[in-house]
């Protein structure tokens, strides 16, 4: 980044995290990300502190993606019922997310005092909405910047919003991690864990998925309540080892990667639908919601599984119809498929055949 580049980046106040695609490694990671956020219990605990993590590295780090490892790394720490995560810019850690086993998550951030000062003397900032979602100030002991460094703590997630969504936040913890970068100094590069910094650059995208309930549809007539139940393996598949069952998800989750790749390219932001529970959806510009089902073909037969796919979509996509009788656009996404006479049988019902094999040739909008 040039220096004109960089002071206009901190002052931003619109500024967007890094895009996903910036990191590549990090997207096999979403998938398996995205459901275990999705899970919505304790497990999912660490994956969503995890994701805050990764907005704050990927809004408030300068070129984050290119400089992993050498002006940032991410590092976890346990000490009874609290863990966390740091972040350690430059020389000097830049914020912490904590998670308890009660399930609270807190955050603290070291950052410029300017910007805040001046936010409050001008009233864009207030110390009443401050003291509301109980964020405090602390001094801070760094040398380097002891004129214009503070540390502020927030207690829970909704405070962490609502102070992340102030421009002078933003400018404030911008300006302190450029400063740390631009001093040249990165002592713990040894320490650099990627693993971590893709997993924490992929669950902030997870967290950021779009709600596909924020689109309002006709709620079903009482006769179509659904509730979703465990789908049972075929019978095929009892005697099949635990060995073969992991060599199908790994499959299932390459294409789902392989599809958010090409959605990225094209500006489209998936989301994982809650009920029922497709594996896919996005909206197109026109508002038209597009629904995926993704099947490996491990199984007893390649007829078997498309036959399972076909119906599992058509089911989702009959549930997902808006009440004026707009239907979504199906997919059925599948590695590769020897019996080509599947993309005629997927066309006479409407429903788009995407075969990884050609994925140049899809047509996603």
């Amino acid at each position: 980044m040039t220096r004109e580049a960089l002071a206009d980046w901190v002052v931003r106040a619109d500024a967007e995290p890094q895009p996903f695609g910036a990191l590549p490694s990090a997207g096999p990671r979403l998938p398996g990300l995205i459901r275990a956020i999705n899970d919505a219990d304790a497990k999912s605990l660490r994956e969503v502190a995890l994701g805050i993590a990764g907005i704050i590295v990927r809004t408030t780090v300068p070129a984050a993606a290119e400089t992993a490892g050498q002006h940032w790394l991410l590092t976890p720490y346990a000490n009874g019922a609290e863990r966390w995560f740091r972040l350690t810019v430059g020389m000097c850690w830049a914020a912490e997310v904590s998670y308890f086993d009660d399930g609270r998550i807190t955050t603290v951030f070291r950052m410029a005092d300017s910007p805040i000062r001046r936010a409050l003397d001008d009233g864009s900032l207030r110390t009443e909405d401050l003291t509301k979602f109980g964020i405090a100030r602390r001094s801070d002991g760094l040398r380097t910047f002891a004129e214009d460094a503070t540390v502020y703590h927030c207690p829970d997630i909704d405070g962490l919003l609502w102070f992340l969504d102030q421009p002078a936040v933003g400018e404030a913890i911008r300006l302190m991690n450029a400063r740390l970068v631009a001093s040249g100094q990165f002592a713990w590069q040894k320490n650099y864990d990627p693993d971590l910094a893709e997993e924490a650059w992929a669950a902030a995208e997870a967290l950021s998925l779009p709600d596909p309930l924020d689109t309002p549809r006709q709620p079903p007539e009482p006769r179509h309540r659904w509730v979703q139940e465990a789908v049972p393996a075929f019978p095929e598949w009892h005697a099949v080892n635990e060995q073969a069952h992991e060599s199908a998800r790994d499959e299932h989750d390459r294409l789902l990667v392989l599809l958010m790749t090409k959605l990225n390219d094209i500006d489209i932001k998936p989301f994982q639908p809650t009920e029922p529970r497709a594996d896919l959806a996005w909206r197109t510009p026109d508002g038209r919601l597009h629904i995926v089902e993704a099947k490996s073909l491990l199984g007893p037969t390649e007829a078997d599984r498309l036959r399972l796919g076909l119906g599992e979509i058509l089911d989702y996509r009959h549930r997902f119809s808006e009440g004026d009788g707009t239907r979504p656009q199906a997919y059925l996404l599948v590695e590769h498929v020897d019996d080509h006479a599947w993309h005629t049988i997927c066309r006479d019902v409407d429903v788009r055949l995407l075969v990884a094999t050609d994925s140049d040739t899809w047509k996603l909008n």
